[in-house]
């Protein structure tokens, strides 16, 4: 074998030797690309299954004819074993519907190539189940279903399904409250834009034309629009303009209010009772107001006129004269007009809620009567009583009382109506008084009369038969002395009584005239004094005087002959009525007046006669056998003169003891002691 030959199989053996190579390359390539790919599949492998095992849905593979071929239950809790389904048709395991929606998506699939979707429920163990279903071409004559478990999903659903049903419901039935309610109602958001308005608010207040559009807009929007629909009456829509904005208020004060809002509404005066509070979110922010509004327009109207006519009732009721007291049916005061305030003295408040008892004067009243004849009117039966009621100053009273039934603001009551009889009591007093004095002046006249008969009579037979004994002309001087005297005295005494009942007329004819001058009283006191001395000795009797006044009131302005007067009348009445003791006149300075007294010893005059001793034809013994004569004028004169000179008389006096006359004569006002 030549070189040449040799070159040629060594260069053939190099040639296989690459190929070799190249071929084992390959190999080893192939080797490294298969084992990649085993491993990579085994990876695959081991994510689908991690996946499947992970996968919370299940997972079913069906032939064309619906034969479950394999099956895969993943975590879902309704997990079955793989017998429970491969090798069988879904009309074995699932219930019938369920199957033929199974077996109708089937066909749909491989007819349209698209995925089908539905959703079926199972009762299992008792429980009604949800589920899923999502079914795709498998290959060309599978399919795969993906079934998930959504009967939480599907509760929830219902839940939020039967919860907006319940909200619908509750709204529909907000909706329909709030649209039958007579009131506005509405809601606002934080920039008082409308939210929810009622029927009422629509067309009583914002004339919208239904319940939706005020939602967005503001109050503002609305008024605009009804003043530029009537731009020829300024007052068309005014409401809210001379109101504060309570929306603002409420938002700001963060609580409920109460708003007072009035102002024209379609040319009518509307007066609104607004209630107003702060709308809050769940989570306490601030969202807006709600409100209610009730139309009051006619009851502010009846107020008004309820006012006017309270005012009127008032005013009828304060101008009567009586007293009028507004009672219900047990007595208690429901009302009272000013009289009954003014005759009590007590203010309004304190007669409402109590009853007659507390104006009733300790034991002058029948309480179960009064409370009887209130029942009595309050069906109907008038009654008139009389009753004492106690002042608040604590003065007794009587009044007249006539009850009647009545009516007072719609409600029944008693109407009492009172006058004040305390000056027709007064006058019936003075009847009863004047009656009784008249009958006393009748025995008085009577008396008097008789006695002047008497006084006239005794004196005049006196002078009538003395004259006659002095015809005889054989008279001794003594007899003739005594005759005289006789004489002289009757006449004294005629004159005397002359004197008075002349006076006593001057006086009641108001004739006594005051004539004022400077007197003295030391030299009066002396005077009369000295006059009736001789009197007084006649009858065995002292006479004194006593004065006890400064020097400077010696002398004062005042009538003298009048204050004469008044001491003859005192001294002689003391005289005439002392048998034995004294008789004593006195002055003294007594509270700015001079105080003059008249003591005797004499017979006194009785209680029963001392209050009525200065008065006419009065004497301590009217008896026609009483030995002491007089017409009983004399005090009654001195009393008239003394309350002529302004002054006042009195006595104290004790039967058999004596009796003591005192008067008083006022200072003229210059004079300053």
């Amino acid at each position: 074998m030549d070189e040449v030959e040799i070159n040629a199989i060594l260069a053939e053996l190099d040639d296989l030797r690459k190929k070799y190579e190249e071929l084992k390359a390959l190999h080893d390539a192939q080797n490294k690309i298969q084992s990649d790919i085993e491993s990579r599949l085994l990876d695959s492998e081991a994510r689908n299954a991690a996946l499947l095992s992970a996968n919370p849905d299940m997972m079913f593979v069906f032939d064309k004819q619906g034969y479950f071929i394999d099956y895969n239950g993943g975590l879902n809790e309704m997990y079955a074993p793989p017998e429970f389904f491969v090798g069988k048709r879904v009309d074995e395991v699932l219930p019938a519907p369920i199957a033929t929606l199974t077996h109708e998506k089937i066909k749909q699939l491989f007819e349209t190539g698209k995925m089908q979707v539905y959703d079926y429920d199972l009762v299992i163990q008792g429980k009604t189940m949800f589920f899923e279903s999502r079914l795709v071409k498998y290959g060309t004559d599978k399919a795969l279903a993906v079934v998930r478990n959504i009967t939480q999903r599907k509760n929830y659903e219902i839940t939020l399904k039967e919860s907006e049903l319940r909200y619908q419901e509750l709204y529909n039935l907000l909706r329909l409250l709030a649209d039958t309610a007579p009131d506005m109602i509405w809601a606002k958001d934080a920039q008082k834009r409308y939210i929810f308005a009622n029927r009422a608010m629509c067309q009583e207040l914002l004339n919208a034309s239904d319940t939706n559009e005020p939602v967005g807009k503001t109050d503002l929007y609305f008024a605009l629009r009804e003043r530029e629909k009537h731009p020829e009456d300024p007052n068309w829509h005014t409401f809210g303009e001379l109101c504060m904005d309570s929306d603002e208020i409420t938002m700001r004060e963060l609580r409920p209010m109460q708003f007072d809002e009035y102002g024209n509404v379609k040319g009518k005066f509307i007066f609104l009772d607004v209630h107003k509070a702060p709308l809050f979110s769940n989570e306490g922010k601030l969202i807006g107001v709600v409100g209610t509004a009730r139309d009051i327009t006619e009851k502010k109207e009846m107020e008004e006129k309820l006012k006017l006519s309270e005012q009127t009732y008032k005013g009828i009721l304060n101008s009567i004269s009586e007293a009028v007291y507004i009672q219900d049916e047990n007595g208690v005061f429901i009302d009272v007009n000013d009289t009954a305030t003014r005759i009590y003295g007590y203010p309004r408040e304190y007669f409402i809620g109590r009853t007659p008892e507390f104006l009733s004067a300790p034991g002058y009243n029948n309480l179960e009567q009064v409370a009887q004849c209130v029942k009595k009117a309050f069906h109907g039966e008038p009654q008139v009583f009389e009753f004492w009621g106690i002042r608040h100053d604590g003065a007794y009273f009587p009044k007249i009382v006539s009850l009647t039934p009545g009516v007072y603001f719609g409600k029944n009551c008693v109407i009492a109506v009172a006058r004040d009889i305390t000056e027709q009591k007064n006058w019936e007093k003075e009847i009863l008084e004047a009656k009784s004095k008249a009958e006393e002046n009748d025995k008085l006249k009577s008396a008097f009369l008789a006695n002047m008969s008497h006084e006239i009579r005794t004196p005049l037979n006196g002078i009538m038969g003395f004259v006659q004994l002095l015809r005889n002309p054989n008279l001794s001087k003594d007899d003739l002395d005594k005759y005289l005297n006789v004489i002289e005295r009757s006449g004294e005494r005629l004159n005397e009584l002359l004197t008075g009942l002349l006076d006593m007329a001057r006086i009641e004819a108001g004739q006594v005239k005051v004539i004022y001058k400077r007197t003295n009283i030391a030299s009066l006191v002396q005077y009369v004094t000295e006059f009736f001395t001789p009197d007084a000795r006649v009858k065995g009797l002292g006479i004194t005087h006593k004065i006890n006044i400064p020097e400077q009131l010696v002398e004062i302005e005042t009538d003298g002959y009048l204050l004469q007067d008044i001491f003859f009348n005192l001294i002689k009445n003391a005289i005439k009525y002392t048998n034995k003791g004294n008789i004593t006149i006195g002055c003294e300075y007594f509270d700015s007046s001079l105080l003059f007294k008249v003591s005797d010893t004499g017979i006194g005059v009785p209680r029963d006669k001392q209050k009525v001793i200065f008065d006419r034809f009065v004497r301590a013994n009217n008896d026609l056998t009483n030995p002491v004569d007089g017409a009983g004028l004399g005090l009654s004169i001195a009393k008239a003169y003394v309350e002529r000179l302004g002054g006042k008389i009195w006595l104290e006096s004790e039967p058999g003891r004596g009796s003591t006359f005192y008067f008083t004569i006022p200072l003229s006002p210059n004079v300053n002691f």
